[in-house]
Formats: C-alpha cells, structure tokens, sequence
C-alpha cells in the first residue's frame, strides 16, 4: 500500500486531505510539532507523529517507510508591508531545502509541494483567469517565499533527478477553518457577527478572489499526486471569482440577517500586499488529472456558517 506522508498534516487542509487520502486507499502519516488531543484525531487509521521538519533527525523518522511527501507547512504567515524578508527565509525557505536534500537520500521518493495560487501570481495585466505559465510576480513577503521554494524545487527537479510536483491552491475556506487566525476571511465575517466584532476590509471591497471548499483541495491534492506530471506546477481553483463586497453582502449577510444580526464592515486603507484580482485557470487540473471543482460557493458558505454557529456563537470565544 503507498504510504503518504502529510507535513503540517494537522492543520485545516492538512486535516482534510488526510481523510481524503485514507478514502483513496493510502496509509497515511501526519507529522506536525505536535499531536495532536483525542477530539482532533480524524480517524484511528491515520499514524500522528510529533517532531519538527527542520530538524534532521525528526525528518528521517517522519521519511521513514513513506512513498510520497506531501508539504504542507508554512511558519507565520506574513501579509504586511513591514514584514522582513530575511526571517521568513530562515523560517521557511530553508527548512525546505533541507527537506528537498533529505529526500534525494531515499530513491523512490515523490514530493507533493503545496503553494499558494491566490499569492504567487501577484496583480495580472489583465483580468482573466490565471494559467499555470503564467509569471510569478508576488507582492507579499508570504507570496514571495512560496514562489522561491517553487522555484527551488524546480532546480531540483531539473538537475538533482527529484519526483516532484506543485499545487497552488485558491482561497480555501469551510468548516474547521478558525476565524480572527489573520487567514480566513469567510469565518472572521461569520464569527465576528455573531460576537458583535467589527469586520475589517483593506480597500474598497472590489478585490476577486477564487474561493474554493477545503473538500475540494483535498481532492484536488490528491488528483495531481496520483496522475500529475513531474515537475509540473497546478492550480487549484474553481475558475470563478467573487469580490469581497459580493461575497459578504450577497452570500453571507442573508444567513446572518436571518439570525436577527448583521455585520459591521469598517473599510480602511489597502494594506499594499493585498492583489486586486485573482482567478485561477483550471483547466490544467481537469485536462491532465481528471479533477473539477465540486462545491458551489453558497452551499459551502452554508456548511460553514452551520459549523460557526455551533462554536462561535458564544462573545469571548
């Protein structure tokens, strides 16, 4: 049986796609910096391991017996202007250059990279959805450091001989996704009007985002690591963009309206790192992998309103 390793497995997609690969008859092993408690185990089937990517020796066990990586981690995730460089390198781009050196030492080994489509295309000349060639131009230190690790990976897939792929997945949301983690606008809208928390919008709302259902990554993931080309990059999107504005007020708002409750949207300046408009082509996925996007937008927002209303429904939670 393959066996798939999930590094960062225990966070919101990482979770999902555990289950996803256990539906699709792999062994999974989830190795995150920590295990995680009895309420968080999403099945009794799936091996946890705690230990730290960046350190060798907890890098060999997680690598140990496994036939495909899956990359899942990311430390800090930074959108500010006054965000440095030089940190997030050290925190993320080297740790995963190391990983791409141990990896060579196991023959047979395949790597899964997950990037991040909403961040490393940057503002496009123009407004349509984006093909996998097109340029990487990224205005966020976090944007940035996943197109460097692509394209570190791609060096080492064209000269060391490494089996790997990228997948850069849209805006993922649904339920399990935390609200007020500083990623996540669809459950911070939720939450906060249920809490009575003030929303904030950088810019005017007219920003497009490709907002795609957790479920669908996973099996998107999963579509590239089983029928993906070497060394090719894939999107994960669903091919439609909605604003900001469109997505709290047409979407959201009638499901909080309902509750007797509204939401109170304060707009603010642009905070720079923020792209106007972000679309992913998908046709790659579909052609090569056999994968289309299943999740409607108003039935996932619905799911995960069901699900922040069991959790967040308490002010101070």
């Amino acid at each position: 049986m393959t066996k798939v390793l999930l590094i960062g497995g225990g966070g919101f997609i990482g979770s999902r796609l555990a289950l996803r690969c256990l539906a699709e008859g792999f062994s999974v092993r989830v190795a995150d910096v920590q295990l995680p408690v009895a309420d968080q185990v999403a099945s009794r089937d799936i091996e946890y391991m705690a230990g730290d990517f960046s350190e060798t020796s907890d890098l060999d066990g997680m690598l140990k017996g496994v036939d495909i990586v899956v990359h899942l981690v990311h430390r800090a995730m930074l959108l500010g202007l006054d965000s440095s460089m030089l940190p997030e390198i050290e925190r993320n781009v080297v740790p995963a250059i190391k990983l791409f050196d141990r990896c060579l030492e196991y023959p047979g080994l395949r790597l899964l990279f997950v990037s991040s489509g909403g961040t490393v295309y940057g503002d496009p000349d123009e407004r349509r959805p984006l093909a996998e060639h097109a340029a990487l131009r990224p205005i966020s230190v976090y944007g940035t450091s996943k197109s460097m690790i692509e394209k570190a990976l791609g060096l080492y897939v064209a000269q060391r001989g490494l089996r790997a792929l990228v997948v850069r997945p849209g805006n993922a949301y649904g339920p399990g996704q935390v609200p007020f983690k500083g990623q996540g606008l669809i459950p911070t809208v939720m939450a906060s009007a249920l809490q009575g928390k003030p929303v904030t919008i950088y810019g005017d709302g007219t920003a497009i985002r490709d907002y795609i259902h957790v479920e669908d990554i996973a099996e998107g993931i999963v579509a590239a690591m089983t029928a993906g080309r070497n060394g090719e990059a894939y999107n994960i999107g669903t091919g439609r963009g909605v604003s900001i504005n469109s997505l709290i007020n047409d979407h959201i708002r009638p499901l909080v309206v309902a509750q007797g409750l509204d939401i109170d949207l304060r707009y603010v300046e642009s905070r720079g790192v923020d792209v106007s408009y972000n679309i992913l082509g998908t046709a790659k996925l579909t052609n090569e992998c056999g994968f289309t996007a299943k999740t409607q937008l108003e039935d996932g927002i619905a799911e995960t309103w069901n699900w922040i209303l069991r959790g967040y429904s308490s002010v101070g939670q």
